[in-house]
């Protein structure tokens, strides 16, 4: 008998303890001393402009030098000398990357030196005319003031290559580093 009792009060004390836990954790083991709590929200925003960036920069008002074309070395008398513009960032072309939907429009201006309406590269007052293309057959020229149409901006940059041909046109040339600076104007 007295194995009975004891584990009769064993199961009541069980039974006991098991309700005092229930209680405090019904209660969130609070006491009257705990502090409050109230939540809030944080308002995120950022405003996207319509822009563009050229050969993977950032979009400015000025876009720098974007390129340089070089011609190989060639003697005093030479037929056509070909080059191929190589942009800022070492591509062979200029990479527009405008905000969607935006229709951007490269036009390409005069040089320092243009006469006649043909571009020149010059050297102490000697000329050699050259002229600029689209295309690596050289048959789709980019004459002055042409505006080239990049069609409308997704999300991938628009390549815009750039090609040029110069030629002595059979004149004895002074040596010398012949150069020109031409104008290009991204527009959107």
């Amino acid at each position: 008998m007295e194995g009975c009792f004891i584990m009769i009060y064993r199961k009541m004390t069980s039974r006991v303890l098991g309700i005092a836990v229930g209680m405090i954790a019904a209660s969130g083991g609070a006491t009257s001393a705990d502090a409050q709590t109230a939540s809030g929200t944080i308002g995120v925003s950022l405003n996207i402009l319509a822009a563009c960036a050229v050969n993977g920069g950032n979009s400015a008002a000025t876009m720098g030098r974007i390129g340089t074309i070089a011609f190989a070395d060639q003697s005093g008398v030479f037929g056509n000398a070909d080059a191929t513009m190589v942009a800022q960032g070492g591509t062979n072309a200029v990479t527009v990357l405008c905000t969607p939907g935006l229709a951007p429009k490269v036009t390409v201006g005069a040089g320092a030196n243009d006469a006649g309406n043909v571009r020149q590269l010059a050297y102490l007052g000697q000329t050699v005319a050259y002229r600029l293309y689209t295309d690596a057959s050289r048959q789709d020229e980019i004459t002055i003031g042409r505006q080239i149409s990049l069609g409308t901006a997704a999300t991938s940059a628009v390549t815009l290559p750039i090609f040029a041909r110069a030629s002595s046109n059979g004149l004895a040339l002074p040596a010398g580093t012949y150069t020109d600076t031409v104008q290009v104007t991204l527009s959107w």
